[in-house]
């Protein structure tokens, strides 16, 4: 079941629509859209397999934002997750980010979603590869519902979220992992009245988990350990303060 929507004495958080991307084109919804990777221990043919998947569900002439965060890969997955980005999306503004230490997947997609620009961010885990037509359907769905805060298909791995409502809730608690990460998210934004779509027509592969290996010891770049009792809920403040510290410990490479 969804949460519910939000009341109509409350306006939706939505920002005007800035101007497509795409020099002299018709807007094209997708040009709103930022994509963003988390490489963690994914092999080097899961990046190129995911890439390759991107660029046929986008287009040739896609001008958003293409974003690939390396979280402390092994070097032959950190050295494919480059020689991928570099090998697609001619068009788009395509960033890497590179994490010597392992901060988790929750900090990661934080990060990426401050650096990127579009309305929409499409958070992808590298072990999962849309359909083509599954990102255009995900952000469908947000564009005919304003009150929704994500849209997701069956498979997890992939989402498509509005990045200005994410951020202003505080993004995933980097203190938390996985499901809990996303649950915590899911409970502050139902309490502020946000939608969480379920899009059953949005198709997506998922490969099995890869071994372990390649990643170091993850630092304590977040609040000092206490019991979930003894702990504030995460907020948009608490996300504000904690990315100044967090973004030191990462390298920007931008590829064109």
């Amino acid at each position: 079941m969804l949460p519910p929507s939000r009341s109509p004495s409350q306006p939706p958080d939505v920002a005007p629509r800035s101007p497509s991307r795409r020099a002299g084109a018709v807007h094209d919804l997708l040009d709103e859209v930022d994509v963003a990777i988390v490489v963690t221990r994914q092999a080097p043919w899961q990046l190129a397999a995911l890439q390759a998947a991107l660029a046929a569900d986008l287009s040739p002439g896609w001008c958003g934002g293409a974003l690939v965060f390396v979280d402390a890969a092994a070097p032959p997955t950190a050295r494919a997750a480059r020689q991928t980005l570099g090998d697609h999306h001619r068009l788009a503004r395509r960033t890497l980010l590179t994490a010597p230490r392992r901060l988790g997947t929750a900090a990661a997609s934080d990060l990426v979603a401050d650096e990127a620009t579009g309305e929409y961010l499409a958070l992808l885990d590298a072990a999962t590869r849309p359909a083509p037509g599954t990102l255009k359907r995900l952000t469908d769905a947000l564009e005919r519902d304003h009150d929704a805060l994500w849209a997701a298909p069956a498979v997890p791995g992939v989402v498509v979220l509005r990045r200005r409502g994410f951020l202003d809730l505080g993004g995933f608690d980097p203190e938390l992992r996985g499901s809990a990460a996303v649950a915590d998210l899911a409970r502050r934004a139902t309490i502020e009245g946000w939608r969480l779509l379920a899009v059953a027509d949005a198709p997506a592969h998922r490969d099995a988990r890869a071994g372990r290996g390649g990643a170091t010891r993850r630092p304590r770049l977040t609040r000092h350990r206490t019991t979930l009792a003894q702990r504030r809920p995460w907020s948009g403040n608490a996300l504000v303060h904690w990315l100044p510290r967090a973004r030191r410990t990462v390298v920007r490479d931008d590829l064109g």
